[in-house]
């Protein structure tokens, strides 16, 4: 295996890694609560996860030489999920919350520079890899329910340690652009974050506490576990088959799937149709992509860091005020959440359209 094929997986299984953080939590919050003997108590692991998640995201962001630090890094998500599996009481579980956060952002950041570094920017290739992460999102709620949740991260952390090897003689970052003078450029950047911000707040909010919710609905842990996978599954299978729908107008496509979204959103409101709610994966998989690649072409790699602070952001600090919702109303919550995600796309899109207008028009006065 050539060191580039190698470092291309291993982009993948960081990923990965960052799939089984963001997804673990949902299936293990029942357990948690019951173990520890926790309720509200759980808005502190996203509130740390928050905090690990903008410093490593401070850090990702200015790592030039990625060399020994990207794996190290990643080698600081297999601690995390050590203190996790091995945690005798809750703040144990804080601490490894802190350092999985900081290990994500920091792969975050990194990964999906690296392999479209590594691959002459071939976008194809990084909808793969960003495909990984969902595989990881599938694979840990099944491993949390389905073995003893201490066990699960302890195999998390040997996946972690696995992807150390893989990323080890990462790549020199490449020098990026200077940022464009203040103008129309910086005001569209402001509408592209809070776009993140609302979808990656779906996300993690649908993964995290819908199992919560359907346990108040009565249904098993076994069977949510399932359900949650499934939501993942969508995810995955959804960045895979959806780049012909969406390429033609990118973002004007995504607001299609978004509004469908809402639509089945309403699923949250009966115990008889909630067991649809894994479509929301399929529906808003390609977000994450299509906003990725939009931020590299029309405003600029300058913009990157930005958006991975702000989804640092949706992930965790919204989850950790959404978790004091009392638990049956915890459908109404997702379905505001959905609605906002709509909403700040279709905004992105309206501003998007009125820069583009005006630059049209700026071009026409000077070739008069």
């Amino acid at each position: 295996m050539t060191l580039a094929r190698r470092l291309t997986l291993g982009t993948a299984f960081a990923l990965m890694m960052s799939g089984i953080v963001g997804a673990s939590v949902g299936a293990a919050l029942p357990f948690w609560r019951a173990d520890f003997g926790i309720e509200g108590e759980i808005s502190w692991y996203f509130n740390l996860v928050f905090v690990g998640g903008l410093l490593g995201t401070l850090v990702g962001s200015r790592m030039r030489v990625r060399q020994p630090w990207l794996p190290l890094s990643v080698g600081l998500q297999v601690v995390g999920f050590l203190l996790i599996a091995l945690a005798p009481q809750f703040t144990v579980v804080l601490a490894g919350g802190l350092l999985a956060g900081f290990a994500v952002m920091v792969v975050n950041v990194n990964a999906n520079a690296v392999a479209l570094e590594l691959n002459a920017g071939n976008l194809t290739v990084l909808s793969r890899v960003n495909a990984a992460f969902g595989l990881g999102a599938v694979v840990a709620p099944l491993l949390v329910v389905g073995l003893p949740w201490r066990t699960a991260y302890l195999l998390f952390a040997l996946l972690a340690l696995v992807t150390v090897a893989l990323l080890w003689g990462s790549p020199r970052a490449q020098t990026q652009e200077a940022p464009p003078a203040r103008g129309m450029g910086f005001r569209l950047l402001t509408f592209l974050l809070l776009a993140v911000l609302a979808y990656v707040s779906v996300e993690i909010i649908v993964s995290s506490f819908t199992g919560v919710y359907l346990q108040t609905l009565g249904y098993s842990v076994g069977t949510l576990g399932v359900l949650l996978s499934l939501y993942w599954v969508g995810l995955t299978v959804g960045r895979l088959v959806l780049g012909p729908f969406i390429a033609p107008d990118p973002l004007r496509r995504l607001l299609i799937l978004h509004v469908s979204a809402v639509a089945v959103g309403l699923c949250y409101f009966s115990s008889a149709t909630v067991w649809l709610f894994p479509l929301l994966g399929f529906l808003v998989a390609p977000t994450f992509p299509t906003l990725y690649t939009f931020t590299r072409n029309q405003i600029g790699p300058f913009a990157i860091p930005y958006i991975f602070y702000m989804g640092t952001t949706g992930s965790n600090l919204i989850p950790a005020g959404f978790a004091r919702i009392p638990d049956p109303l915890i459908g109404w919550g997702v379905v505001g959440a959905l609605v906002f995600m709509a909403a700040g796309l279709g905004l992105l899109i309206w501003r998007a359209e009125k820069h583009a207008g005006k630059e049209e028009r700026e071009e026409s006065k000077e070739k008069a």
